[in-house]
């Protein structure tokens, strides 16, 4: 490096790194976790009783799943506001729909699905009305199987 030619301070350099790494072990942790409550820990294994993975059921790997995305989601709005600048680049470059679409596009998506409404579905008449009714089913078909026989 030619002498007088000046270098990013260590510190400007160092954040962005860390919350990239951040980011990434969020990811991986996600991912993981999603994939162990998706294939290992299925919803209706067992009555969503019985399997375990190092000691934790399902719904204690879904907690755990949860707060890791938080965290994720947070460790993204800060990439984002450290990256600021570059936004604003885009922005002044007189076409401001690839920021605007982006952004605006995630926050159509985020509302949509907070806003979403949600129903009861235990009053309904047949199998798919949760897990309760959803094992009484499953009796009454093991009950029916045992009279044929």
């Amino acid at each position: 490096m030619k002498e007088g030619a000046s270098k990013k301070p260590a510190s400007r350099t160092r954040w962005p790194r860390i919350s990239n790494g951040l980011i990434w072990l969020m990811f991986c942790a996600l991912a993981g976790t999603g994939l162990l409550l998706r294939w290992r820990l299925p919803p209706g294994s067992r009555g969503g009783r019985g399997l375990t993975a190092l000691g934790w059921d399902r719904h204690e790997w879904g907690d755990l799943h949860s707060w890791v995305g938080y965290g994720f989601l947070l460790m993204l709005v800060v990439h984002l506001l450290m990256h600021w600048r570059w936004f604003w680049q885009i922005a002044a470059r007189k076409r401001s729909w690839p920021l605007v679409m982006g952004l605006g596009g995630g926050v159509v998506i985020i509302a949509a699905l907070v806003l979403l409404p949600v129903r009861d579905r235990i009053g309904q008449d047949d199998h798919r009305g949760g897990p309760r009714q959803h094992r009484e089913g499953q009796m009454r078909e093991m009950d029916h199987e045992e009279r044929d026989e």
